[in-house]
């Protein structure tokens, strides 16, 4: 083996492709950051339209079932889920707890 080979350089080459490649990881990341954060903006944005069609469409449907004589369905359907995430976040607000000196 020559000593020379140890300290050589890379070839001008090589290097221009590992700037290429540094740099193309930096700018996908970059992009991958800017497309993360238009959708979070756009969830956040859309969430009070959300809001107000879920009440406006609960108004409708409670009108219907008035109308009809029936009870309306997503009551039933909206407290169960509703009961499950009160059982849930008081379950892990209890473990939280636990372990910590108060």
């Amino acid at each position: 083996m020559h000593p020379y080979l140890i300290t050589a350089k890379p070839g001008r080459v090589r290097r221009v492709l590992t700037v290429l490649r540094r740099w193309s990881v930096r700018v996908l990341a970059l992009l991958v950051m800017a497309v993360l954060g238009a959708v979070v903006l756009t969830v956040r944005c859309a969430r009070p339209v959300v809001n107000y069609t879920a009440t406006r469409l609960i108004f409708l449907e409670l009108w219907a079932a008035q109308r009809l004589g029936r009870p309306p369905g997503s009551g039933f359907v909206g407290a169960g889920i509703t009961d499950e995430f009160v059982r849930e976040f008081h379950r892990a607000r209890q473990h939280a707890t636990a372990g910590s000196p108060t």
